[in-house]
C-alpha cells in the first residue's frame, strides 16, 4: 500500500511599512490680493498616524495642521503685489517611519493696481505771480503713465512731458479756482483734484 504523511505549518507574514500617500491635489494658480487655500488630504493604509508640515513655503502662506495623526492641514494665505511670480512648496507627510514630499510650484498672477499721486500740490497762488507745480505719480506694476489736465483755468497750462502745471493769473483771476490732474496706467485713470486760491494784489488806480 501507499502511505501519505499531513505536514501542518503555519506561515507568518511579516509586515512591512507602507509608505503614506497623498490623496488631494494642490492648485498651481494663485491672484494677487485673492485667498489661496489648499485643503491637504492624504493616507496610511497601515492604518498608521500621520503628520503633514510644510517645509518649503513662501512667506505669504501659512500651513496649519489638523489633528495630531490626522494626516490632514490647510496652507492659505493673501499674496500682494510683491509676491506676484512663481513659489515654490514643499508639503510634507510622516507616519512615524518614512517622509513623502508632494513639491509643487504656486504661480502667482498680477492684478492691475491703480497708480497714485506722491506729489502734494500747491494750493496758492498770487496775482501776476509765476505759479508751477509738478504732478509726480507711481505704479507699482512698473505700468507706463501718461498724464492730462482735464480740468483748468484759462491762466494755467500743462505740459504732460514734464507733467508742469503753469502759469501766471491776473486780476481776473482772483479767487478758488478748480484743477484736475489725471493718470492713466494703461487699464485705470485717477485724479487729483484741488483749488487753487489766487491772492489778490492791490491795483494802483488808472
Amino acid at each position: 500500500g501507499t502511505a501519505s504523511t499531513n505536514q501542518s505549518f503555519t506561515i507568518v507574514v511579516g509586515d512591512v511599512n507602507d509608505a503614506p500617500t497623498f490623496t488631494s491635489t494642490p492648485g498651481t494658480a494663485a491672484t494677487q490680493d485673492a485667498v489661496y487655500t489648499y485643503n491637504v488630504t492624504t493616507e496610511d493604509i497601515d492604518g498608521d498616524d500621520i503628520n503633514v508640515s510644510a517645509p518649503t513655503s513662501p512667506d505669504w502662506l501659512t500651513f496649519t495642521p489638523g489633528a495630531t495623526g490626522s494626516g490632514t492641514g490647510i496652507l492659505s494665505g493673501t499674496p500682494t503685489n510683491d509676491d506676484v511670480g512663481v513659489h515654490d512648496v514643499t508639503i510634507r507627510v510622516n507616519d512615524g517611519t518614512v517622509d513623502v514630499d508632494q513639491v509643487f510650484q504656486i504661480t502667482v498672477n498680477n492684478e492691475n493696481d491703480p497708480p497714485t499721486f506722491t506729489s502734494i500740490p500747491v494750493l496758492t497762488a498770487t496775482q501776476d505771480v509765476a505759479y508751477s507745480y509738478t504732478a509726480v505719480a507711481e505704479d507699482i506694476d512698473g505700468n507706463t503713465l501718461v498724464y492730462t489736465a482735464p480740468v483748468l483755468p484759462t491762466w494755467l497750462t500743462f505740459t504732460a512731458a514734464t507733467q508742469v502745471l503753469s502759469g501766471t493769473p491776473a486780476n481776473d483771476d482772483v479767487g478758488d479756482t478748480t484743477v484736475t490732474i489725471r493718470v492713466f496706467d494703461g487699464t485705470v485713470s485717477v485724479d487729483q483734484a484741488f483749488f487753487i486760491e489766487v491772492a489778490d494784489v492791490n491795483d494802483a488806480p488808472t
